[in-house]
């Protein structure tokens, strides 16, 4: 008798949900996020010949480390020969070495040394540390965490070239899945983003949010996730703002944010990973094609709101520095300063560690977080059953993204969506970068 797969739990079913916040080796979703590569730590930190960081992502413990050489390694953070923390080891003669017996190993995990063996023994020739396949991109290191030969890292425009691109990374103490649906929800940016930007220009382009609040919210699927529109109407005009953002499997976004000010030709990626299932980082790459990303402002923002450790200074305990006059003044929406990262960090902290969705009511403009729902199960499914998920790629000619349309313009209502994306697609320029010496 014919075998058949059982049917997906429902969208709206507990079960399905709880199954998607659940990482750890050997779950469903932690077996989707590792067919993807993921990022692991900014590359600023990991100095050549310095202390190895040890980090905890989907409940694995690892650690990064550079060698005497340059070459970045990411290893599991217990020493193969009797589980010391390597993370207190020592850089040195090619290699880590741990401080308990003295064992070497290599950025491939290669043993190099076991120097209480006999110098006879070829004990080293048959250990490994495991190690995960690794690279650097746009300032951040990135790690494999599947089983097999990864697929190809995906071009993604932010990821370009760290030139062009600002990283950066917060904590998030609750799971990575409220985090990762906040950055697809549109309408939120007419509420929680709603600020007075000092840049003119940003002030212009913000300000359509809080003037039109109910956005007409459409989604379509793509080969590496959701495409959203967000069309606002303007008054008395036959013109509207067109928002387009795209969710991209399994665990990243790409939307309109601080590089907007440059016109379009950036955007924002984001990517929330698991430490573990009730905390996240929130990684953020910003990329403009024009290189002219203002760090320095960007830089004296984030620093003002983080502690130490890329924690917020804002916690539960103080009430996330919340300031109530402002607001009753009416010269602060939410009173919590104008970074959006912090909003983002504490709105979703707020619906709790794992966000019970149980209790919630999903409305019309949340159709591209029932959409991603639905491919993250059909993903989990996918690999269950042998199959590569949405947005794997494994051949070149595929590895092309100049499909991920994000832009914020200004267009007539009559405007036909999907046209007006396969004209941004032929024309192929959105991110194109432009050369290092026209950016004087």
């Amino acid at each position: 008798m014919e075998t058949q797969t059982p049917a997906l739990p429902p969208l709206r079913g507990r079960g399905q949900y709880q199954m998607l916040t659940r990482t750890n080796a050997g779950t469903p979703a932690g077996e989707l996020l590792r067919r993807y590569w993921q990022p692991v730590a900014l590359s600023s930190r990991i100095v050549a010949g310095g202390a190895p960081v040890a980090e905890r992502v989907m409940g694995d413990d690892i650690l990064i480390f550079r060698d005497e050489n340059g070459r970045i390694g990411v290893l599991t953070k217990k020493c193969a020969h009797r589980c010391a923390d390597l993370s207190y080891g020592r850089v040195e003669a090619g290699g880590l070495r741990c401080i308990y017996h003295g064992w070497v190993f290599d950025v491939d995990g290669h043993c190099l040394e076991t120097p209480a063996e006999p110098p006879s023994s070829t004990m080293k020739n048959r250990v490994r540390q495991r190690a995960y396949p690794c690279r650097e991109a746009a300032g951040a290191v990135w790690a494999y965490f599947g089983p097999g030969d990864p697929p190809l890292f995906p071009k993604f425009p932010a990821l370009q070239d760290a030139a062009y691109c600002y990283a950066t990374r917060w904590q998030g103490d609750s799971n990575w899945l409220q985090a990762s649906e906040g950055n697809i929800d549109p309408v939120h940016t007419s509420f929680l983003h709603q600020i007075e930007p000092k840049d003119p220009e940003m002030r212009k382009r913000w300000g359509v949010f809080s003037v039109n609040a109910r956005p007409e919210v459409s989604a379509v699927e793509t080969r590496f996730g959701v495409r959203l529109f967000t069309k606002r109407r303007l008054p008395d005009s036959d013109e509207m703002l067109l928002r387009v953002t795209n969710f991209v499997m399994p665990n990243a976004c790409a939307v309109g944010g601080f590089e907007g000010n440059l016109g379009n030709g950036g955007l924002t990626m984001l990517w929330d990973v698991p430490i573990d299932d009730e905390h996240h980082w929130r990684y953020e790459f910003i990329f403009h094609r024009s290189g002219k990303l203002d760090t320095a402002t960007l830089e004296e923002q984030y620093a003002s709101e983080k502690a130490h450790g890329d924690r917020m200074r804002r916690t539960e305990e103080n009430r996330y520095l919340q300031d109530r006059d402002a607001m009753q003044a009416g010269e602060s929406y939410i009173g919590l300063g104008e970074c959006f990262s912090v909003h983002d960090v504490f709105i979703t902290q707020s619906q709790g560690v794992i966000h019970d969705q149980s209790s919630e009511f999903l409305g019309s403009s949340d159709v591209a977080i029932i959409k991603a729902r639905r491919q993250l199960a059909e993903g989990a499914r996918a690999v269950e059953e042998g199959r590569d998920p949405v947005g794997i790629v494994k051949a070149e000619a595929e590895n092309d993204f100049r499909d991920m349309i994000v832009v914020t313009e200004v267009v007539p209502q009559s405007t036909d969506l999907d046209a007006y994306c396969a004209a941004i697609e032929r024309d192929g320029t959105l991110y194109r970068i432009e050369p290092v010496e026209a950016r004087a």
